[in-house]
C-alpha cells in the first residue's frame, strides 16, 4: 500500500505556528514586523484558515479519558473539517504561502522549530486523507493524536510546587525576590563584554528562529578568526602561538551546524574570552 505523504507547505497548523513563532523572536528582539499582519489576513474572523485552525487546535488541545473516547472525537472533527470549503481553504492557503515567500525566505521559515510538529502532521494527515488510502498509516496517526492528549492532561495536572509557593507569596514578597533573581543575574554576567552580551541577546530572542540565529553565527565566527589570527602574530611564544592558530581552525563553521545548540554559544562566549585575554596582553 502506497505511503502517505505529509507537506508542511499545506499543514494550516504548522503554517500558523511558524508565523507565531516568528512574531515572538521579532517582537523580542524589537524588529517591526509584518507577520502581525499576515496573521490577521488569513486567520482573522471567518476566514476558512481559521475554521480549519480551530479543527486543529480542537484535535490538538482535547483530553481523552480513553482511546474509544478520542477515536470517536477523531471522526467528529474529521466530519467537521470535511464541510468546509475546500476550493476557498485551498486558495487561501496558496496565498498565505505565497505571501510568506514574498516576505520572507519561506526555506529559513520552515526550519522554526515547532515543539508539538508531530500531533500537527499526523492531524494533517487524518484531514488530507481518506481511510481507505492506508489505514495502517492512519491509525498510527489517530495514536499520536490520543497519546498527546493523554499526555498534555498529566502535565495539567502535575502542579509546580516552587511556582505555587511563590504565587501564594503577598505581593511585597513577590516584587523582592524578583528583584533578588534580577541582581544575581546581572551580578553573573556583568563580567561580560559587549560582545558577548550581544551573542546572548540573539541566542535568547532567536531561540524559535534558527536561520536568524545561524546567519548572526555566520557573522561572528569569522571575526573571532581574524581576531585570534591577528592576535597569534603577537605572540612571541611559539608553543602558544601554535595552540591559538589550533584554536582558530578548531573553530566549526556555520554550514557543519544543522541548529546552533546551547553547547556551541558556550564555545562561542569561551572564545571571545580568549580574544579578549589575548588583546590585554598585547
Amino acid at each position: 500500500m502506497k505511503k502517505l505523504k505529509h507537506s508542511k507547505y499545506k499543514n494550516t497548523g504548522i503554517l500558523f505556528e511558524m508565523l507565531v513563532r516568528k512574531l515572538t523572536s521579532e517582537t523580542l528582539s524589537s524588529n517591526k514586523t509584518v507577520t502581525v499582519d499576515i496573521i490577521k489576513k488569513y486567520f482573522g474572523k471567518n476566514t476558512e484558515l481559521s475554521k480549519e485552525l480551530q479543527l486543529y487546535n480542537a484535535l490538538l488541545k482535547e483530553h481523552f479519558k480513553s482511546e474509544a473516547q478520542g477515536l470517536d472525537y477523531i471522526r467528529t472533527v474529521k466530519s467537521a473539517y470535511d464541510k468546509l470549503n475546500q476550493s476557498v481553504l485551498k486558495r487561501q492557503r496558496y496565498n498565505l504561502v505565497k505571501e510568506i515567500s514574498e516576505k520572507f525566505v519561506f526555506a529559513n521559515m520552515s526550519k522554526i522549530h515547532i515543539s508539538n510538529y508531530k500531533p500537527l502532521a499526523s492531524i494533517y494527515m487524518i484531514f488530507e486523507y481518506e481511510e481507505t488510502s492506508n489505514p495502517k498509516q492512519l491509525l498510527e496517526c489517530k495514536n499520536v493524536i490520543i497519546q498527546n492528549g493523554t499526555i498534555t492532561e498529566k502535565k495539567q495536572i502535575e502542579k509546580d510546587l516552587v511556582l505555587e509557593s511563590f504565587e501564594s507569596q503577598p505581593k511585597d514578597i513577590r516584587l523582592l525576590t524578583y528583584k533578588l533573581l534580577v541582581d544575581k543575574f546581572n551580578e553573573k554576567y556583568s563580567v561580560l563584554d559587549e560582545s558577548q552580551k550581544q551573542l546572548l541577546n540573539k541566542y535568547i530572542t532567536n531561540v524559535n528562529d534558527t536561520a536568524a540565529l545561524k546567519e548572526y553565527v555566520q557573522i561572528i565566527i569569522p571575526c573571532i578568526k581574524t581576531d585570534l589570527a591577528s592576535q597569534a602574530t603577537q605572540i612571541t611564544d611559539k608553543a602558544t602561538q601554535i595552540k591559538v592558530q589550533k584554536l582558530s581552525e578548531m573553530l566549526c563553521t556555520v554550514e557543519n551546524m544543522k541548529t546552533i545548540k546551547e553547547s556551541h554559544i558556550l564555545s562561542l562566549l569561551r572564545y571571545f574570552d580568549l580574544v579578549r585575554e589575548l588583546k590585554e596582553m598585547h
